[in-house]
């Protein structure tokens, strides 16, 4: 009997074998993130016949990760810190890449079929108020100008073996597919306060922090100071992130749409604009890049102190209800954007919960000094780095196409009306180059009013496609 995905994840014993068939049809990397440090991300066209292209993706499902290796890996390594998995390999097709494999499309989600260099606007466009704010695809890096049908990713905790694989795969694809960009992701660390190495983006936040979890044991994990679960519920069904394939009859045969997307990130101009701010508000750097954020480097959200309190656990039980007026957590910061947690007008907050998103990126190139802890440096603030973003999610039309449009770059959300901007867009992801965003002029000060001042994105999309991570029985009967 299927399974049924709509259990709360306090429901789902992922361990048991009502879940085993589903495991081993699914790919790894969209329930958990792979762990590894080093990533290598393979963007392919096609050039071989169709029947030339089945026969290499068959053959290469026999070395996709699976998500019920994936677990067994999890259990071991809990109790061997030396444990080592190896490599780890997904394979994702976007909907040009169907097309040309003689797949009907149709049975796919719409903002798929239509694939991200089409810029499609988002169903709610008009009456939102927001658009397609992306740069313009020949604006992106060359790499991803041309169609792009195959996204493989490699991953392992070893550099050179995560090179040798991406190697052995362009090798593969002779007379069968164009490499047309690799892309290379490293994880970067930083001690916390409990001596945990966590990971951590170029401008020097803990990162990582809120993403979904799906079943029991991954509750249990949670952080102490966040086990009340009095006001966040990290918990989803696993419905969120999985969807039937729609290319085969299988039973528990689940896939998932992913969402990749390169963005540049421009340490130099970052810092100047958080100077910048600080210095219109009258308050500290830490607190302006705390605003923009919504939590300081060392994850303390901005919306519970106005200064950095580092603890052994970074607080994640909190929603923005406290903070009606906007005043500790501005309206517009990042995770305030992209994650509301119960403050949309006119919708309920199950409803809102359903539009989250599981975020697996790695960062790429090399960090300023201080970002990270042992990593090899740039000390360039102009040098090209950023986050290969990637995301999981059972609909991009409903998920990643709603938080983007509908929320992030939306200048009215999510408060405002059409001829009263009172709240600018993401400063932080953001693409909107010219919206002034209003910043609270005192934190936790109602009174003192707000000030309008563009913080002007040091974020920037590079390129990027939709994909589709198919199941292992589509994989090995194409």
């Amino acid at each position: 009997m299927p399974v049924t995905l709509k259990k709360p994840a306090d429901e789902v014993d992922i361990a048991s074998a009502e879940y085993g068939p589903l495991l081993r049809n699914l790919q790894a990397n969209i329930l958990w993130a792979h762990g590894r440090n080093f990533a290598r991300h393979v963007f392919v066209r096609f050039t071989g016949t169709p029947a030339a292209v089945k026969a290499w993706i068959g053959a290469t499902a026999a070395t996709v990760t699976t998500a019920s290796a994936q677990l067994e890996q999890i259990i071991r390594r809990e109790s061997d810190d030396h444990f080592d998995g190896g490599l780890v390999k997904g394979l994702f097709i976007s909907a040009r890449g169907y097309e040309f494999l003689g797949f009907d499309t149709r049975r796919f989600e719409g903002v798929f079929r239509s694939g991200m260099r089409s810029q499609k606007a988002n169903v709610v466009e008009g009456l939102k108020g927001s658009r397609n704010k992306d740069p313009k695809p020949g604006t992106w890096d060359p790499g991803f100008q041309r169609e792009i049908h195959l996204l493989v990713t490699v991953a392992d905790a070893d550099a050179a073996r995560a090179d040798q694989a991406a190697d052995e795969i362009r090798a593969s694809l002779a007379g069968v597919g164009e490499v047309l960009t690799i892309e290379h992701g490293t994880v970067l660390r930083r001690t916390n306060a409990a001596g945990d190495k966590e990971p951590v983006e170029h401008f020097g936040y803990f990162d990582g922090i809120s993403n979904p979890v799906f079943t029991r044991r991954d509750l249990a994990k949670e952080l102490p100071e966040n086990a009340q679960r009095r006001a966040w519920d990290p918990g989803a069904p696993l419905s969120l992130v999985l969807t039937d394939d729609p290319l085969t009859n299988e039973a528990d045969a689940y896939g998932s749409y992913l969402v990749y997307r390169k963005l540049g990130q421009d340490f130099a101009l970052f810092e100047s604009r958080v100077a910048a701010l600080a210095a219109a508000l009258g308050i500290t750097r830490e607190l302006a890049g705390a605003m923009v954020v919504g939590r300081f480097k060392d994850g303390t959200p901005v919306l519970r102190a106005n200064a950095p309190s580092p603890g052994p656990e970074v607080l994640n039980d909190f929603n923005f209800e406290e903070d009606e007026g906007g005043i500790r957590c501005p309206f517009h910061a990042h995770i305030r954007k992209a994650n509301p947690r119960g403050t949309t007008p006119l919708t309920s907050l199950e409803s809102e919960r359903r539009r989250r998103i599981v975020r697996r990126g790695i960062p790429y190139g090399k960090p300023m000094p201080g970002v990270a802890d042992g990593a090899e440096v740039n000390a360039d603030p102009k040098a090209l780095r950023g986050l290969l973003f990637m995301c999981f999610q059972h609909d991009i039309d409903d998920q990643w196409e709603f938080i983007q449009r509908t929320w992030v770059d939306n200048v009215i959300f999510p408060k405002g009306i059409l001829f009263q901007q009172d709240t600018g867009d993401d400063p932080l992801i953001g693409q909107d180059a010219d919206e002034a965003q209003r910043w609270p002029k005192a934190w936790g000060n109602g009174g003192a009013g707000k000030k309008a001042f563009n913080f002007e994105s040091a974020v920037t999309l590079k390129g990027g496609e939709y994909f589709f991570a198919p199941s292992l029985p589509f994989l090995r009967s194409i």
